[in-house]
């Protein structure tokens, strides 16, 4: 196999960038879904993918940016906040954007009758 292929697929390098990718375009088509209606459901929806985007970020690059020194300058609270905060993120996103997708479609059919 191509050496160049064989680390894409071990290191996962292709699937992080196609999600980050689809995460962001989802983001600007919150922002975009927000701007034009003026909808609280497009403002949450979009909150919550930027949200995703930054979670899924934060999880890719905080095993190649966290190292010993980093860890000993953040301290006990820094550690902690490195170890929930993604979580956080992801669960929030997620939330975010069910319940942007479930207002805006309400917003939609209040504004039709």
């Amino acid at each position: 196999m191509n050496p160049s292929l064989d680390a894409i697929l071990r290191n996962d390098l292709l699937f992080h960038a196609c999600g980050l990718i689809g995460l962001g375009l989802i983001a600007l088509a919150a922002v975009k879904l927000a701007r034009r209606y003026h909808s609280w459901g497009g403002t949450m929806m979009a909150a919550g993918a930027i949200s995703l985007f930054v979670g899924r970020l934060f999880l890719l690059l905080s095993p190649h940016l966290a190292d010993d020194n980093f860890l000993y300058a953040v301290g006990p609270i820094g550690i902690g906040l490195t170890i929930a905060l993604p979580p956080l993120l992801l669960s929030f996103g997620l939330a975010g954007v069910v319940w942007g997708l479930w207002g805006h479609e309400r917003w939609l059919n209040e504004e039709s009758r």
